[in-house]
């Protein structure tokens, strides 16, 4: 084979694969990108064959080429998909779709170009909004569109809620309205909460009236406040009980899997349904104690790729806990986050049906050993074993946080560490900072929290009664003086050194 037909043939071969990972779901993000990035390296002879595509008889091979010259970016693929516009064979649809990847390309048609490609302009955008309006109430299709919009400059897409959503007053948009509600710019939410009163529903007021009491913007809180006065008036109080706009996902539960938590009071949860193929799709949440949930996303992944997702996250060990428990603590994050003045990831508010319905697995739970008082002062003492498990990496110091007091640390071990009251001087200013300040008033429950989760993990009960020994110890308001507490505090800010150090000599 010659060296042209060769670059011909791995162009061909990875058009083959985007196509057939477009088409089937099972591409993800990161897979998209690689295969993006080796044709845009190949662009002589992707172009070329991506063009070629565009006439096949399949409809859905045509609408992946259409999405590969999109990605692509190059301006070649501009006179074939002009030409598309005049053939008779395509339905307004898919000509719309042409419209949309010339637009990306640099290369939009204007207005009587419009109207003469397109046979029936009004029916084709009330097709549109019909078959978004009735794929919309599913999370995936939500999550889609909200990664959409992050393109998009807001001022548009506020536009588009405020021209074409509001009016609709159709209550299938509400999935969507409510992630919308926790997005970063307020005109967009404020247009989501016009759009939202404008379905006169009486279970919209507490949705409305949580971003009244806790949104961080002034301008939203006043808009939602008025909003919820003025459906008050018109429609009464709210319908007592659950979302009906949030349904159960209809796929079987196979995890709860929540890790332990970490020196900064957080953890990850991965909410795992299998999907029909026996691939599983996976909601997985981040949160932590004192800023609630920091970030939210689904991906399909096979049992496998599962593992390797728990294993990235060091000495953290995952629990399989129950939907019920797992529930609770994205119900407890939730509260975090809106106590914290921050808004939720749009993407949480669109997969909250995830969580809902029953759980068939068979629940193994270990119970919580009782922390008996005559025990306290001797266990106390072992408990700075703690810190040799993994879980407990970094537990009142992590290396960022340590950062501050890098160069006075720095300056004492060029003189050998020998002055032990400056050292102790430093500690001492290290917990007053990081741990007594910040930290205290969360440790008790973070550790007693801690402390259940370890009753999953390890059959010697002794370790999560160390951790609740600790707690009651840390409420008693011994935490720096307590030579044993010191001590797993000297052993946490050693650990955040050394790990420090050795990443800035590293870099």
């Amino acid at each position: 084979m010659s060296r042209g037909k060769d670059r011909q043939k791995k162009a061909a071969d990875l058009i083959a694969r985007f196509t057939d990972g477009l088409l089937s779901g099972k591409m993800d993000v990161e897979e998209g990108e690689w295969i993006i990035e080796q044709l845009q390296s190949r662009a002589d002879d992707a172009v070329p064959r991506a063009v070629e595509v565009l006439a096949s008889p399949s409809q859905e091979d045509r609408l992946a080429a259409l999405v590969l010259l999109r990605e692509l970016g190059d301006p070649r693929a501009v006179k074939p998909l002009r030409r598309m516009l005049h053939k008779s064979d395509y339905d307004d649809v898919e000509k719309l779709r042409v419209i949309q990847a010339l637009e990306a390309l640099g290369s939009p048609i204007d207005e009587a170009t419009f109207r003469r490609v397109i046979s029936d302009p009004e029916a084709l955008m009330q097709d549109s909004m019909e078959q978004m309006l009735a794929t919309i109430e599913e999370p995936e299709q939500v999550e889609v569109f909200l990664a959409a919009t992050v393109e998009s400059a807001p001022e548009m897409l506020e536009l588009y809620i405020q021209d074409n959503l509001t009016p609709l007053a159709d209550r299938r948009l509400l999935l969507m309205l409510t992630a919308l509600l926790h997005v970063e710019h307020d005109g967009v939410i404020v247009a989501a909460i016009d759009a939202i009163e404008r379905m006169k529903e009486p279970v919209t007021i507490p949705l409305l009236e949580e971003r009244a009491r806790y949104d961080p913007s002034r301008q939203v809180r006043r808009a939602a406040e008025k909003a919820v006065l003025r459906l008050r008036a018109r429609i009464g109080d709210p319908d007592e009980g659950r979302t009906p706009w949030i349904t159960p996902s209809s796929l079987p539960l196979v995890h709860c899997l929540l890790c332990t938590i970490d020196g900064s009071g957080g953890q990850v949860l991965f909410v795992a349904r299998e999907q029909p193929d026996g691939d599983l799709q996976v909601l997985d949440l981040m949160f932590n104690d004192h800023e609630g949930i920091k970030d939210c996303f689904s991906v399909v992944v096979d049992e496998d790729e599962l593992e390797e997702m728990m294993d990235s996250f060091g000495g953290n060990e995952f629990v399989d806990v129950s939907l019920e428990q797992a529930r609770a603590e994205v119900a407890r994050a939730y509260q975090v986050t809106l106590e914290a003045g921050r808004r939720l990831p749009p993407v949480l508010m669109a997969w909250r049906g995830w969580l809902e319905g029953e759980d068939p697995r068979p629940e193994e739970e270990f119970p919580l050993p009782a922390l008996e008082p005559s025990r306290q002062a001797e266990l106390l003492e072992e408990c700075v074993e703690l810190l040799n498990l993994d879980e407990f990496d970094f537990w009142f110091f992590n290396p960022d946080e340590v950062e501050p007091f890098m160069p006075r640390y720095q300056e004492l071990f060029l003189q050998g560490l020998s002055n032990q009251e400056e050292l102790d001087a430093l500690l001492n200013e290290a917990i007053e900072v990081v741990v007594s300040d910040k930290y205290v008033p969360l440790l008790p429950e973070r550790l007693r929290r801690q402390a259940w989760l370890l009753a999953q993990i390890y059959e010697d009960e002794e370790i999560p009664l160390w951790a609740l020994a600790a707690a009651a110890a840390i409420e008693e308001g011994v935490v720096v003086d307590h030579p044993l507490l010191r001590e797993m505090m000297e052993i946490s800010f050693s650990n955040a050194v050394g790990w420090y150090l050795r990443e800035s000599l590293s870099q």
